[in-house]
C-alpha cells in the first residue's frame, strides 16, 4: 500500500513538473516578446528583428526609452528583456542583484559637427573644454574654421538625454558632472568633483540619433554625439554628407579602432535579464545563443557594431 502511495505521489509530481515546464514554454509564445531600454541597443535589435522573430517563432516588440528606464523596467518585471548601453552601476547591482547582464556587442559614441565648420578633429581636452563652456567660439577651436558671423561662431551644445547610457559614457570620458533645472530640457556642465562652478552655457538634450543628426544639419554651429553604429549605417546616405564625423585625439571611430582600443569612447551593448522571472530567464538564455550565432555576428559587424562572443 505504501509503495502504491509513493508511486502515485511520484507520478503526480512528475505530471505537475511537466505541466509547469510546458506552462513556461507556453507563456513565452502566448504573447509578444517585449524588449525595451537603450536607444542604441534597440536600434541594433530592430536591424535583426526578423531573424529573432523567426528563431523564436513569435513576434517581438522593441521600444527605445533609454538605458536607465530599461533597467528599471526589467527590474520591476514589466518587460521581458531590458537593454542598456552601459554596465549596471554598483548601486544598481546592489539594489537588483537578480539582474543578469549579457554583453552582445561594443559600440562607440562619435561626435559630429556641420561640414561648413571645416573641422575634422578635436582632442579630448578640447572636447571637455567645449562642453564646459571654456571654449565657446569655433574660431578659438580651430585655425581652419572659415570666417563666421558672430552668431554662427558661437558654439551651440547638444547632448543625449540624461537617462541614456550614451550620456553616462560621455560624462565618464570627458570627466564631467552636470546639473539640470527641474522641468527643463537643458543641463549645465563642469569638471567632475566639488571644485569649480557649473558653466553658464546651456546644453540642450535630445533622445534619438535622428534628432541629433537633424540638429547638426540645420544648425551650422552645433555639436552633438551619438552611436557610431547608428551613424555608420548612413555611410552612403546624403543626410550624413552634411556632417563631419570627428577624429578624437587623431583617431577616427571605426570597427577596427574600437577593436584594437585606439578609439577611447567605447561602451558595451547589454541585454538585461530578470533571473527571478522564468519567462525573462528563458528568453534571455535563448537570445544569448541566437545573437551569438555566426549569421547574426556577421550582420552586427556589417551594421558597424563589434560583436562580442563571450
Amino acid at each position: 500500500m505504501l509503495f502504491r502511495s509513493m508511486k502515485a505521489l511520484l507520478l503526480s509530481t512528475s505530471l505537475i513538473s511537466a505541466h509547469s515546464a510546458y506552462a513556461i514554454e507556453e507563456n513565452i509564445n502566448s504573447k509578444p516578446i517585449f524588449i525595451a531600454g537603450s536607444t542604441t541597443v534597440t536600434e541594433l535589435l530592430v536591424d535583426i528583428k526578423d531573424d529573432l522573430s523567426q528563431e523564436f517563432g513569435n513576434s517581438i516588440q522593441i521600444r527605445p526609452m533609454g538605458s536607465d528606464k530599461g533597467i528599471k523596467a526589467i527590474a520591476d518585471n514589466v518587460i521581458d528583456i531590458g537593454t542598456s548601453s552601459r554596465y549596471l552601476t554598483k548601486e544598481e547591482q546592489q539594489r537588483w542583484p537578480f539582474l543578469r547582464q549579457i554583453i552582445i556587442a561594443q559600440d562607440a559614441i562619435a561626435f559630429f559637427v556641420n561640414k561648413n565648420l571645416n573641422i575634422t578633429e578635436l582632442t579630448t581636452k578640447k572636447l571637455s573644454e567645449i562642453y564646459q563652456g571654456k571654449l565657446n567660439k569655433w574660431s578659438a577651436v580651430s585655425p581652419y574654421t572659415p570666417e563666421l558671423s558672430t552668431k554662427n561662431d558661437e558654439i551651440l551644445l547638444f547632448s543625449k538625454g540624461t537617462s541614456h547610457g550614451s550620456f553616462d559614457v560621455f560624462l565618464e570620458y570627458l570627466n564631467l558632472d552636470y546639473i539640470q533645472e527641474p522641468g527643463s530640457n537643458y543641463i549645465r556642465l563642469k569638471m567632475a568633483g566639488n571644485r569649480g562652478l557649473f558653466s553658464e552655457q546651456k546644453v540642450e538634450l535630445y533622445d534619438q540619433f535622428n534628432q541629433a543628426l537633424g540638429i547638426v544639419q540645420r544648425i551650422p554651429n552645433a555639436i552633438a554625439y551619438d552611436s557610431y553604429g547608428a551613424i555608420s549605417k548612413l555611410e552612403n546616405d546624403r543626410r550624413i554628407n552634411k556632417v563631419t564625423l570627428l577624429e578624437i585625439d587623431g583617431v577616427s571611430p571605426s570597427v577596427e579602432s574600437i577593436q584594437n582600443g585606439d578609439y577611447a569612447f567605447v561602451r558595451p551593448l547589454v541585454l538585461i535579464v530578470n533571473t527571478q522571472s522564468p519567462r525573462s530567464k528563458k528568453i534571455g538564455d535563448k537570445l544569448a545563443v541566437i545573437i551569438k550565432s555566426t549569421k547574426l555576428q556577421q550582420k552586427m559587424l556589417e551594421f558597424g557594431y563589434l560583436p562580442v562572443k563571450q
